[in-house]
């Protein structure tokens, strides 16, 4: 049997509401977040949306940071090994924070599983991650899943040329 790959085309729209969704799940869980760090590049603009809406102790909005990796060369060819490319700052003391690690897709979970073993090393009280869409063959299983698409390839409004 040979399994069907859509090509699937979100809106900008479609992702805020998919976040909007994904923050009210993030609340409903009774978790309390620090520090927001997005996986660059993919996970910038669903972690900005994200820390609009977290809640926050009403003056300042929850720190954003993030972290460059790369999993696919230039041709989307997969990588033997993801490479961290962008660093967090090295003064960025995440000990006693909760951090929240997002990005927009786990496809095959490489970027999350590298990212959340750098971010462990900065040795953070919790470590929580969250992602727009999760595929079905990720090895990689985050706290909070916006939405399960399968293996179905998706394009974000920020990746149209």
């Amino acid at each position: 049997m040979v399994e069907t790959i859509e090509k699937i085309k979100y809106s900008y729209d479609d992702i805020h509401r998919i976040v909007k969704k994904m923050s009210q799940d993030i609340a409903e869980s009774g978790i309390h977040i620090d520090i927001v760090i997005s996986i660059a590049t993919g996970g910038w603009i669903p972690a900005r949306i994200l820390r609009t809406f977290l809640s926050h102790n009403g003056k300042f909005p929850k720190p954003l940071y993030s972290v460059g990796i790369i999993n696919y060369d230039s041709n989307d060819n997969l990588l033997d090994d993801p490479a961290i490319v962008q660093n967090l700052p090295i003064n960025l003391d995440l000990k006693d924070k909760s951090i929240l690690l997002v990005d927009e897709v786990a496809d095959s979970g490489g970027t999350f599983v590298k990212a959340k073993e750098y971010v462990e090393l900065l040795h953070p009280k919790k470590l929580y991650t969250s992602v727009i869409h999760l595929k079905d063959k990720s090895k990689f299983k985050p706290d909070f899943v916006g939405e399960f698409a399968g293996n179905n390839w998706i394009v974000y409004p920020w990746d149209v040329k």
